[in-house]
């Protein structure tokens, strides 16, 4: 049973910020906060349902930058013909996140406020340099994913504020993604791509507090094995910390494999 709390529903943006608060909490799809209130871990006094603010759910191309609300759910951002044709691999990833009933409900910017460190979202928005929009009734403030997810259900959002959009420059980097996967989560994810200003990132998400980013000029400097032992993966019941650094090199090993054969 979900706890006793109020329910508001925002008309617009400054309504949705007048009611926010550190006991009153903005949602979405609420896939993983409200399964966190049925379990007990999160007893907030209320919560403020955005899915009437309009600026939360729209998908734009703009000059340089591919603009995806907050409130976009992951079928739709996978589904949708301007992520697919200038942000492919992001289109690719979002059509395998969860399960058909979290893709349709679930958002993307509820996804990254949560920060659940099993998260397709985080590792691929990393790999391709994304930044999130955080409004608030003083401003607006730009923060990369990288510096927004601090660790596992932690992030650098403020109580006052709401992830009103993330950006992702266009061109967007061009690459892979990999992942291994028992159950509805992933136990390791490896995205590998060729960054649009030059150079490679690999980020290996899932089996930490947080995504881990390695930057590097060329594909053939990096070192799987190396890699592997310099992530910190935490031991749990998807593996041990020997299990998942074995299962990092592999992924890491076949998406650069892979990202070798796309260049060719």
């Amino acid at each position: 049973m979900l706890p006793m709390f109020a329910l508001h529903r925002a008309a617009d943006l400054d309504e949705a910020l007048a009611l926010i608060d550190e006991d009153t909490v903005p949602y979405w799809g609420g896939t993983e906060l409200l399964l966190a209130m049925k379990i007990g871990l999160l007893r907030p006094a209320g919560l403020v349902d955005l899915k009437r603010v309009p600026e939360f759910g729209e998908i734009t191309l703009g000059p340089g930058q591919l603009v995806i609300g907050g409130g976009a759910c992951h079928h739709r951002v996978a589904n949708d013909g301007v992520v697919r044709e200038v942000a492919p691999l992001l289109a690719l990833v979002e059509g395998r996140v969860g399960n058909v009933r979290v893709r349709a409900q679930g958002s993307v910017g509820g996804n990254l406020c949560f920060a659940e460190p099993r998260s397709d979202v985080a590792t691929v928005l990393t790999a391709l340099d994304a930044s999130v929009d955080l409004i608030s009734s003083s401003g607006v403030r730009t923060l990369p994913v990288s510096e927004f997810v601090l660790g596992p259900y932690w992030t650098a959002r403020e109580p006052n504020e709401l992830l009103v959009r993330v950006r992702i420059p266009v061109p967007t980097a061009t690459g892979v993604y990999r992942k291994f996967q028992t159950a509805e989560r992933p136990t390791a994810t490896v995205a590998a791509v060729r960054r649009t200003g030059g150079g490679v990132r690999v980020v290996v998400g899932a089996v930490g507090d947080a995504p881990f980013v390695t930057d590097t000029d060329r594909a053939s400097d990096l070192d799987a094995a190396a890699i592997a032992a310099a992530v910190e993966p935490v031991a749990d019941l998807a593996g041990s910390i020997r299990y998942k650094r074995h299962i990092i090199e592999v992924l890491i090993d076949r998406a650069l494999t892979a990202l070798e054969s796309e260049a060719a």
